[in-house]
């Protein structure tokens, strides 16, 4: 079983339990804010932590990932489009599937069968300077890149890994940015909410992450979320996040991420992403 697909059973059969999916269900609250299915997050990182994943192995930022594809396809971005997609192969041109879908029933599934072997799992992105790994992202070829979103997780050692993780995540943002200016960058950053207990580098993280989206050519948006995990490899949300400033929230990081993309694409696209944010589709929850 591969990695992302450990977390794809984690995901339908969270939503064959309730009865929807991701793109039907509700998305914006009476606030405006996102409604953001926290309980999946914290389902696939316990399944991430419980099958001995760590922030150094990948495992536990593949979960992240996973559920922050998940919220852009429940804001309304095209499923097929948003990578890591939910099923094989994880990063794909939605105009392949679309010309698959044209073919001969017999000879489409050929295609898709064959799929997996000409498709990887990982979206290797062109900047200015050099190719960079994206976590999770939304493009076509006609497009171009229109979300890119770096997810990062730090269990331990804050005081010697945090500034590593500034540099790196500045390097980056100057280097898509430069290629790509009218894509939508953000960079997510769950952390042990163990943080919370050195105060001076939980400061210096808060800072960190507001730096990385003062200037018009780094992140349009980040976040900081904290979360708890126990013995019995239990992964929650910590109550920690209510000492953060609104803006590194999860809600606002969704929230600025969709109203960007929306702002910088062409004005018929992303039929609907943009009727559920006006509230013209019905959804369930």
């Amino acid at each position: 079983m591969t990695s992302y697909r450990k977390f794809e059973d984690v995901i339908n059969a969270y939503w064959e339990e309730r009865g929807t999916s991701a793109a039907q269900r509700a998305y914006w609250g009476a606030d405006g804010l996102p409604l953001l299915e926290i309980p999946l997050l914290e389902a696939l990182l316990t399944r991430s932590v419980r099958d001995g994943d760590s922030t150094q192995s990948g495992g536990l930022a593949k979960a992240l990932d996973m559920w922050v594809a998940e919220e852009l396809r429940a804001a309304g971005f095209d499923g097929q489009a948003v990578w890591p997609r939910l099923s094989k192969p994880r990063v794909l041109d939605p105009a392949v599937l679309r010309f698959i879908g044209s073919l001969d029933p017999c000879t489409a599934e050929a295609c898709r069968a064959a799929l997996p072997a000409f498709a990887g799992s990982a979206a290797n992105v062109l900047g200015s300077t050099y190719t960079k790994q994206i976590d999770v992202g939304l493009s076509s070829w006609m497009t171009g890149p229109e979300i890119l979103i770096s997810t990062k997780t730090m269990g331990s050692s804050f005081g010697k890994n945090l500034s590593n993780r500034f540099e790196e995540a500045y390097g980056d943002a100057k280097n898509l940015k430069g290629r790509h200016p009218m894509a939508t960058l953000g960079f997510f950053f769950l952390v042990n909410a163990a943080i919370a207990d050195e105060p001076r580098i939980f400061a210096k993280a808060v800072t960190m992450l507001e730096k990385l989206r003062m200037e018009s050519d780094a992140y349009d948006a980040t976040c900081l979320l904290l979360v708890d995990w126990d013995a019995s490899g239990n992964v929650a949300v910590s109550a920690e996040n209510e000492r953060l400033p609104e803006s590194l929230s999860a809600p606002a990081f969704f929230s600025d991420i969709v109203a960007l993309t929306l702002l910088r694409a062409a004005p018929d696209s992303h039929e609907a992403a943009r009727m559920k944010r006006a509230g013209l589709l019905p959804e369930s929850r």
